[in-house]
């Protein structure tokens, strides 16, 4: 599990008991700080849905809206009961936090560029490996994703098996002439996986599709991207 894997999982159930999720965030402060602070939101969120509904509730609300359209042509502006029921705010509260909280967990919570940009700052020391790893070595791991390499821009110094967005990946790391270059292979069955290209103060990134999957680069933002990605598809063969 990495940490973007931990927060997804964390922000789709905060009461989870699962055990590699509860190893994982004793591992770290901040991670079980985090725990505590969406069990206790959850918490409070379910109790505020738990608020009896005063009788006929749905009655006095729609007589009231009747009554303020039937008003509503006139000049003045409908003034608001001071001693209007406090159940009635409450509710609207409510709703109005349901809702927030059903978007921010329905809508993606990162674009598949931040994404990338997040795994690589996550595992940055990536970028200083040593290793030296042959053609077979990559196209070993790459075959249980359905695909190989006929060759690459630079000499592989890392590789290793990631979860991209949920789905097992390759996480791949080449040394360049402007410096080491990321590339995440993602499996997608054809599915789009956003814009092709994305960027921040360090970093640009491109996205290649192909039928079986995708293909990302991610390097120093002043490299040839283009240049790079181009020869990335040139190899990548989808078996």
């Amino acid at each position: 599990m990495d940490e973007l894997e931990f927060r997804r999982r964390l922000l789709a159930q905060p009461q989870n008991k699962d055990n590699e999720l509860l190893e994982y965030a004793q591992q770290n402060p901040e991670r079980m700080s985090l725990v505590n602070e969406l069990k206790s939101l959850d918490k409070e969120l379910h109790l505020a849905m738990n608020v009896s509904v005063p009788e006929n509730l749905a009655d006095k609300i729609i007589l009231r809206q009747s009554m303020s359209d039937d008003t509503s042509a006139n000049t003045q502006p409908l003034k608001r009961s001071p001693n209007r029921p406090w159940y009635l705010a409450l509710v609207a509260s409510v709703a109005l936090v349901f809702t927030f909280a059903l978007y921010q967990l329905n809508s993606p919570i990162l674009s598949i560029g931040e994404h990338a940009l997040a795994h690589v700052y996550h595992e940055i020391d990536s970028l200083e490996a040593q290793d030296r790893l042959d053609m077979a070595t990559v196209n070993a791991r790459l075959a249980e994703l359905g695909g190989q390499f006929s060759a690459l821009p630079g000499e592989v110094t890392f590789v290793r098996f990631c979860r991209f967005k949920g789905q097992k990946s390759l996480h791949l790391v080449f040394n360049s002439q402007f410096g080491p270059m990321t590339v995440f292979i993602v499996p997608t069955n054809n599915q789009y996986l956003g814009n092709d290209y994305f960027s921040d103060l360090r970093f640009a990134g491109r996205i290649s599709h192909f039928p079986k999957g995708d293909a990302i680069l991610i390097a120093a933002a002043q490299a040839p991207i283009d240049e790079y990605q181009s020869r990335i598809n040139q190899s990548l063969q989808w078996l």
